[in-house]
């Protein structure tokens, strides 16, 4: 049995906020303090949403400026598997969806993690929403 198995990177809610690439993620109270305190990395993360349509239906709203990726087709085909810079996935709980789709895009070279809490977290951390009607 191994003594140190293997973790796969994750990153809180709010972290992965500061990271997003378009600053739309954040609400507007957030969004003044991460340009204030986020260091000069160059590339913004892009922030992945595989929850079950389920779930999507169920909340009736997405992260705004989050790719949108059906996790039963999510797969080695997928453009983000090519994607430069950082990629943060997120499910509704952090738990099995994103963490694949993190392994996934990892076994391709990516730079990936994803996010503790999932999709409740990043609401809690003040991730600008928009309706699915949209």
């Amino acid at each position: 049995m191994l003594e140190d198995p293997f973790q796969l990177p994750s990153i809180p809610a709010a972290e992965a906020l500061s990271r997003a690439r378009d600053e739309s993620f954040l609400s507007r109270a957030r969004a003044e303090s991460s340009l204030r305190d986020r260091p000069a990395t160059g590339l913004r993360a892009t922030l992945i949403d595989l929850r079950k349509p389920p779930a999507v239906l169920a909340s009736g709203h997405r992260i705004k400026g989050a790719e949108v990726r059906d996790p039963f087709t999510f797969g080695h085909q997928d453009p983000l598997m090519q994607a430069n810079g950082p990629l943060i996935t997120f499910c509704v709980h952090g738990h099995e969806v994103s963490q694949f789709a993190c392994a996934l895009l990892m076994l391709h070279g990516r730079n990936a993690c994803y996010v503790l809490g999932g999709y409740e977290a990043l609401v809690a951390a003040g991730a600008a929403l928009e309706d699915i009607s949209k």
